[in-house]
């Protein structure tokens, strides 16, 4: 009886645990300002009237495309917890010092993963802006082998900061996942730039972040807003969002246009391939350059990320004349090494007569000097 009761006492001992850590979980993702917030009501009034939304929640496009990776190996629990010591940079990244001032007339500059700038008609424009973290969650201990779990990205020879930006007039954002979208970073940008143009249910978490509901819209698919002389088209991607357990695709998600006397370019955010790329390469290419999701996939999410050699097709169909492959080298989100993505894309690019750009982060480039040197080969064994 007694060894019964001992064990009916540890029971009881582990439910109250577990309560608690519920409880306390449950106060984080409500009160934690990195989760943002939720729309009001004339907000969701909008988003319940758009023909994207349906039964609660935004729905994906409709796609005939099937994805068949039979060669393509699966991941294992082992990879994600125990990674292999070369997956991740042997050293800090390669960069070049960052100077607003370098950023003039059709220019662009590459931060790493989403995030870069482009100037074109004399307006400087965001994309994704990622300065931290890619997670809510604290810091774990720099010793940790893997940086999947807790966000922190990789080091950089030169950081780059928002105080060595130049002035921003526009933020576009694709989602709020928080690889794309980082709460301290709007915060510090917040009364830096003009206006901030972003999906549908996203203003939201800017607010809660600090920034002023008049300096935000909110885009459905094909809609647009103009600034100035640019135009900033929002077009569909194959995707999902959400920055909490409940909220997912409760925000909508998706790619942009940047369309100017100047300058057509494409910007995809996170998606997997399918047949709009071909749509929107008809209805609004050819585009100057496309900046293209290349990294972070794997076999378990190919019908939401792309692998490189979609990503090269992807650009193709877009009738794009230069690639720019984004969303790699700032974090550790998959189980492919952190160089795979660039590896594996340069290779297709060169086999298809894709001009491809790779240019090393923070260094400021124009369309009639494409900087294409494997950087990333120094941090090879």
């Amino acid at each position: 009886m007694e060894i019964l009761f001992n064990i009916l006492n540890v029971i009881k001992y582990l439910i109250y645990a577990l309560l608690i850590i519920t409880f306390v979980i449950f106060i984080f993702l409500n009160v934690s300002p990195a989760f943002g917030a939720s729309p009001d009501k004339n907000t969701k009034e909008i988003i319940v009237n758009s023909e994207n939304f349906f039964e609660g929640k935004f729905r994906n496009i409709k796609t005939t495309y099937t994805n068949f990776r039979t060669l393509e190996r699966k991941s294992t629990l082992k990879e994600w917890f125990f990674p292999p010591k070369d997956k991740n940079p042997l050293g800090p990244l390669p960069t070049i010092k960052f100077q607003g001032q370098d950023l003039t007339e059709g220019k662009f500059v590459w931060f790493g993963h989403s995030t870069l700038l482009m100037k074109t008609e004399g307006l400087v424009v965001m994309t994704d802006p990622v300065f931290n973290r890619a997670s809510p969650l604290p810091s774990f201990s720099s010793k940790s082998k893997s940086s999947f779990f807790n966000g922190k990205p990789f080091v950089f020879e030169n950081p780059i900061l928002i105080e060595d930006l130049p002035k921003v007039d526009i933020v576009i954002i694709s989602h709020d996942h928080y690889d794309h979208l980082d709460s301290k970073a709007i915060k510090d940008l917040s009364n830096l730039v003009d206006h901030f143009i972003v999906p549908l249910g996203v203003g939201a978490h800017l607010e809660r972040w600090g920034v002023d509901k008049n300096k935000i819209t909110e885009l459905d698919w094909y809609e647009s807003k103009s600034h100035k002389d640019v135009e900033f088209i929002f077009t569909p991607a194959l995707h999902f969002s959400g920055r909490g357990i409940t909220n997912g695709n409760s925000t909508l998600w998706g790619s942009w246009i940047v369309k100017s006397k100047s300058l057509t370019a494409y910007f995809s955010g996170d998606g997997g391939y399918s047949e709009t790329f071909k749509r929107l390469g008809n209805e609004y290419g050819p585009f100057d350059i496309a900046f293209i999701e290349n990294g972070a996939y794997n076999i378990d999410w190919s019908n939401v990320h792309m692998f490189p050699d979609e990503s090269v097709q992807a650009s193709i169909d877009l009738k794009a004349e230069v690639l720019f492959p984004i969303h790699w080298s700032k974090f550790d989100l998959s189980i492919h090494p952190w160089d795979e993505p660039i590896i594996r894309i340069t290779k297709e690019a060169a086999k298809r007569n894709v001009n491809i750009a790779t240019p090393m982060i923070g260094e400021v480039f124009d369309l009639n000097n494409l900087p294409n040197k494997p950087w990333w080969e120094k941090l090879r064994n």
